[in-house]
């Protein structure tokens, strides 16, 4: 059994992943100041990354890294770039650089936040054109993770799912709000190819058996909305869709400037590994068996 440790293991990612992954793998967290809600598994508090990534790595004989630590909030990173380049381009580049000396694989998750929203399904070699802070402190870890370790796997996604409860996920927070009948507004201009946990970590997992290294979009077949998506996910859990109202991105005066189609092509996924992404629809009726 393979010995896998999460990076950002109190995140919302890590939290949806390990439930999908911990009766199939040794899975430890690396849990910095936050601790997380997954029961029964092992925790590593890390307090220095970088003295002691490799001897931590050896000590606990890690197969695989998960990196899903970052600052993501993008007015976040905008009101504190040295914490969004320490975490965002720095660390990754670290992690690759550790892995590449200990013969550990590393899993760099990625964003699709690349891209200026002039173009859509973006592929992997289309050419990036960060907007924000946010998107360029990713992609120099992008560039950091290949330059210290060509062997590293990055995925760029947007993913939803059952998050903790201390950090609900989109798709949480907008049944939250209908089952509690509360009206929400969602961009009816912003687009993207969301994809359902459970079918982002079987795709890493046919990745890492096929040994692939470089970048991959794991992304849904179907460029939506937000506001659409969030009426599919109404309908899929019989809820009102009705209290979801339009709203254009333009309108909200206090947002950070942000691409409006953040969607990805998936093409590659077929071609080196002959996966064919489910639905939207069929991973909605995942997302209600998980709930």
């Amino acid at each position: 059994m393979k010995n896998i440790l999460f990076f950002g293991g109190a995140s919302m990612l890590a939290y949806m992943w390990t439930n999908n992954w911990k009766a199939k793998y040794n899975i430890f967290l690396g849990i910095n100041k936050r601790s997380s809600e997954n029961i029964g598994i092992k925790t590593i508090q890390l307090s220095n990354y970088n003295n002691e990534l490799e001897s931590l790595i050896k000590e606990f004989k890690i197969d695989i890294i998960i990196n899903c630590s970052g600052l993501t909030g993008v007015e976040e990173c905008e009101n504190n770039p040295k914490r969004a380049e320490e975490l965002n381009s720095f660390l990754p580049g670290q992690l690759s650089k550790a892995c590449l000396n200990t013969s550990a694989k590393l899993v760099h998750i990625s964003t699709d936040h690349l891209f200026n929203g002039q173009n859509k399904n973006m592929d992997e070699l289309s050419k990036v054109t960060p907007l924000n802070i946010y998107a360029r402190s990713k992609y120099l870890g992008e560039c950091n993770v290949i330059k210290n370790n060509h062997n590293s796997l990055i995925i760029r996604t947007n993913f939803y799912g059952l998050g903790p409860s201390y950090r609900p996920s989109f798709s949480d927070r907008i049944i939250s709000s209908l089952q509690l009948n509360r009206e929400i507004h969602l961009f009816d201009n912003v687009y993207y190819t969301p994809i359902h946990v459970d079918e982002l970590t079987n795709i890493v997992e046919l990745l890492l058996k096929k040994n692939k290294k470089g970048i991959f979009n794991i992304s849904s077949n179907e460029r939506i909305t937000k506001f659409d998506f969030g009426v599919l996910l109404a309908e899929k859990f019989k809820l009102n869709k009705e209290l979801i109202k339009p709203i254009n991105i333009e309108q909200k005066k206090d947002l950070v400037t942000r691409p409006e189609d953040m969607s990805l092509s998936n093409n590659k996924l077929f071609k080196e590994i002959n996966y064919k992404v489910k639905t939207l629809q069929g991973q909605l009726s995942d997302l209600v068996q998980n709930y």
